[in-house]
């Protein structure tokens, strides 16, 4: 009875391990290279077959924020707090530009937005507009459009300069 049990516990073992790698383990990313505009992630995926995947890029960071009056006046928000954006990307299998289960991408946050209070204008009256970002983290996910199976997550930290304006991020 326990070689039997021992024999199902391994049986069942080897089928998770198999099933896990099997969900997206040989998708892989390199040369990854972020860029400013909000954010901007490019780089190449391999491994992913024909299969249709969705690219996603969230990314957090601390904006400098900028209030106008009714006048077109602007003084600088008084609050700063850390915000959160995402964008996506669809690669069909089907595209032209993927090549043996190669396939490059570029995907983009989209604009960071703030209500008046949020960014620390002095009333409703003030709009608010979010001058420049110090991105600090951003998160590439990969998903098997169809499924909706995550088949990468890769978590970078980033280092921004405003003057001049650059990113850096480097994989956690």
């Amino acid at each position: 009875m326990k070689k039997t049990v021992a024999v199902l516990y391994a049986f069942l073992a080897s089928i998770l391990i198999t099933t896990s790698a099997l969900a997206g383990g040989s998708v892989k990313l390199s040369s990854v290279t972020f860029d400013l505009g909000s954010l901007i992630a490019d780089g190449t995926l391999t491994g992913l077959g024909n299969t249709d995947v969705t690219v996603t890029l969230e990314a957090s960071g601390i904006p400098v924020i900028m209030c106008t009056n009714n006048g077109n006046n602007e003084v600088p928000g008084q609050s700063s707090p850390r915000i959160s954006v995402s964008g996506r990307q669809a690669l069909p299998g089907s595209d032209p530009l993927r090549k043996n289960g190669r396939s490059p991408f570029d995907v983009e946050t989209d604009n960071p937005d703030l209500a008046w209070d949020a960014a620390g204008c002095p009333n409703s009256n003030w709009s608010a507009r979010v001058d420049f970002v110090f991105w600090t983290n951003a998160t590439i996910r990969v998903f098997d459009t169809n499924t909706g199976e995550p088949l990468l997550t890769r978590d970078f930290t980033c280092t921004t300069t405003r003057f001049p304006p650059s990113v850096s991020c480097t994989p956690v």
